[in-house]
């Protein structure tokens, strides 16, 4: 079961975070501040907190709504680790990995994960993706599970789903889906993106250039004032991910030094860009960056369908295959 235990910092009041939260799992401590997805004043931070520190205490699915690059794995393996159940299994499911087929067999059949996973955890990465067939039997089944708990006989796996669509967009594309998000509904939460909670930036920019520095044994490295602000007003619609791949990048081609605005790359750099500063700029390398970070967004919004991403940039899906192959050879691959 799970308690909640306040630990001191000795930051000044004004930037003080909220007390961090320590769960009690098993006969452990999970101190949740050690993890990216729990870092800032936020009360949308604040308010995961108390939603894992409760919901570990259950066994109801449990819907995550948020974009990509949030962490959601993250938050699913937190909550499983703070339940009592903590030391059975962990299964996470690419929903769009498997043919509708297998991925029912995979869930649903004869010593399948459902049969098979006890009072462990099963995630799974992306509802919507899932084929309409394993999104009714989900439906029956958690319906099904709820009759049992009402009996006093639950059992099976916790069931813990991710979706980055938002459930009012949901009715007229995918009515099942949206059907099984309302199902979900009373036990979900919503990570709300970076842009919205500009206030974490610092926290989390500051958390992970200490942890990128000690994985890449680089020491110390301190964001100065002017990169910070840069990051902080920057939108990150990649979130976590693309925050985190910025600062390696800063970080992994210098020796030990303060992250000033140059390290940063050109597309975060200047995307609030009002005058042309006395130095000058690398225009080219502006427009390479540009063009990468745009094509990454819209494979990323078409979870990586080439010929719908091609169609919304306006491009022949010949001239966007030239696209990522060129960014291959140069070191900057684009992972979808």
């Amino acid at each position: 079961m799970s308690s909640e235990a306040l630990e001191a910092t000795n930051i000044h009041k004004t930037l003080q975070p909220r007390p961090s939260l320590t769960l009690v799992g098993g006969q452990r401590l999970l101190p949740l501040d050690q993890y990216e997805c729990f870092i800032g004043v936020s009360t949308n931070v604040a308010a995961l907190k108390e939603f894992i520190s409760v919901q570990a205490a259950q066994r109801q699915p449990t819907l995550l709504i948020g974009e990509r690059g949030l962490r959601q794995e993250q938050v699913a393996r937190l909550l499983h680790q703070a339940s009592e159940y903590w030391a059975q299994p962990f299964f996470s499911v690419n929903a769009h990995s498997l043919d509708s087929d297998s991925l029912h067999s995979l869930l649903f059949g004869a010593r399948g994960m459902i049969d098979m996973s006890d009072n462990g955890t099963i995630y799974i990465n992306e509802l919507t993706r899932l084929p309409a067939l394993v999104q009714q039997r989900f439906a029956a089944h958690i319906e099904e599970q709820r009759w049992k708990a009402h009996a006093g006989k639950q059992t099976g796996p916790r069931l813990i789903f991710a979706t980055e669509w938002n459930p009012q967009d949901l009715r007229a594309d995918n009515r099942i889906a949206h059907g099984l998000v309302e199902l979900l509904r009373p036990m979900s939460f919503t990570i709300k993106p970076l842009r919205e909670r500009s206030e974490d930036i610092s926290y989390l920019a500051n958390f992970l250039t200490e942890r990128i520095t000690k994985r890449l044994k680089k020491g110390p490295h301190v964001i100065n004032t002017a990169a910070m602000k840069i990051l902080s007003d920057y939108s990150w619609d990649g979130n976590l991910d693309e925050l985190e791949a910025a600062l390696e990048s800063a970080i992994s081609c210098t020796l030990p030094q303060t992250i000033d605005e140059t390290l940063l790359p050109s597309r975060i750099r200047y995307s609030t860009l009002k005058e042309i500063p006395a130095s000058g700029i690398d225009l080219p390398q502006m427009i390479d960056d540009f063009e990468r970070n745009l094509i990454e967004t819209a494979l990323r919004q078409t979870n990586g369908n080439q010929t719908r991403a091609s169609s919304i940039l306006g491009l022949r899906v010949q001239t966007l295959n030239m696209k990522l192959k060129r960014f291959a050879e140069q070191g900057r691959e684009i992972k979808m």
